[in-house]
């Protein structure tokens, strides 16, 4: 095998200026509400001292993990606004990375190179891959587990049941939404040709090992009471989150846009408008959704491989995927928690890897003025993403 072929030139120059983008912003940007109250903060009280061991379990409103990640980042890189957010630009340069090995085991070096540059310069992620957030940990543990599933579908291989398991308990601890993953890998179980596995143990051993991952945070639940329990790390004590608190976030069974806000913000917010009269508010304005041009290729693609006749076992995955973490944000009316937003469209940023592999392998096979439409669609969207995040 020759170097050209070990190293993929296009891919390292993606890398590289993802790097460099993302140094940057993480040197420049102000920290918003997320880091200033909590990540750093939580992280600052993590202590492996002897004889003044502090580790938290959570924080104010999510698992604690993210705060780990911020405090290795930290003691490695010290403790300037770039040290913080360190350990988090690391964690979304190597998703990046992921997305691109993923997309390259099943669709080619062409598709996988778009994945990485969909990822690395969309609107969205590539100021938050800056930031000390929970969304980046969680993004990668979450893509973690797609991809050790997608190794499951394409190799059979039990171990990789176990890894995807480990890896939503992971991302768990990050992100409680994370755990709609379980019940989507199994229903990927019965739509695919791995549905045999169905009467096989590992499926069922994984899922034991993913609740055997969470029993510490169950026990925590159980044990709290919000009412009198406070997070002392911050500014001022406040109360925790339970999962009580997140359940309070759903209100019924109704129809919220908010997720579609996700790949189209501002359209969806003037329809809103001009169909009901009443402003649709936006809970986390300091945070960028996906370009509106981009968000519309991304959910374009999806469209067309969900009205395609062919589709091989990643497409039917994917689909399951996105369809699933979309519409059970969308089919959920707006409920009332005590101390929390009561809807996010950051919910379903999940759904942008789906989206971003399906939209990569339809960019890969176009031909002719197909292909020159699609390509030169993307590449502008990217850019103007990119002017956005920094003008």
């Amino acid at each position: 095998m020759t170097a050209a072929r070990r190293i993929d030139v296009v891919f390292a120059c993606t890398l590289l200026l993802a790097l460099l983008l993302r140094l940057y912003l993480a040197t420049t940007e102000r920290y918003i509400h997320d880091e200033e109250n909590t990540s750093i903060p939580l992280s600052q009280s993590i202590s492996f001292a002897p004889g003044h061991v502090n580790l938290p379990l959570r924080g104010e409103n999510h698992g604690a993990l993210p705060a780990y990640v911020v405090k290795a980042s930290s003691t490695l890189f010290g403790t300037s606004m770039l040290g913080y957010r360190m350990g988090h630009l690391l964690l979304g340069v190597a998703t990046i990375a992921m997305i691109f090995f993923l997309t390259r085991q099943w669709y080619g070096p062409v598709a996988a190179r778009w994945a990485a540059a969909l990822l690395a310069f969309n609107e969205y992620y590539l100021p938050i891959s800056a930031r000390a957030t929970a969304q980046v940990p969680t993004l990668f543990f979450d893509l973690a587990a797609i991809f050790a599933f997608t190794r499951f579908l394409r190799m059979g291989k039990a171990r990789d049941l176990y890894l995807a398991a480990l890896s939503v308990g992971l991302a768990f601890y990050c992100k409680e939404s994370s755990a709609l993953l379980v019940p989507l890998f199994f229903l990927a179980l019965v739509a695919t040709s791995r549905s045999a596995w169905l009467l096989r143990p590992h499926p069922y051993a994984a899922c034991l090992v993913f609740a055997a991952m969470l029993a510490p945070d169950l026990y925590w639940n159980m044990t709290t009471n919000r009412e009198t329990a406070r997070a002392t790390y911050g500014k001022e004590a406040v109360g925790y989150a339970t999962y009580q608190s997140h359940l309070q976030r759903i209100g019924g069974l109704g129809f919220s846009p908010y997720p579609a806000m996700f790949y189209a913000r501002g359209p969806v917010m003037s329809l809103h408008q001009a169909l009901t009269g009443t402003e649709l508010r936006d809970e986390t304005p300091e945070y960028h959704s996906l370009d509106p041009g981009l968000g519309a290729l991304l959910v374009g693609a999806v469209v067309v491989t969900t009205l395609g006749r062919r589709r091989d076992d990643l497409q039917r995955f994917l689909l399951i995927l996105f369809w699933g973490l979309f519409g059970f944000f969308t089919l959920i009316r707006k409920g009332a928690p005590e101390g929390l937003d009561s809807v996010s469209w950051i919910w379903v940023d999940t759904t942008m890897i789906p989206a971003i592999v399906l939209t990569a392998a339809m960019l890969a096979r176009a031909t002719g003025r197909t292909a020159a439409a699609l390509w030169t669609a993307a590449g502008l969207s990217l850019a103007v993403s990119v002017l956005r995040v920094f003008t």
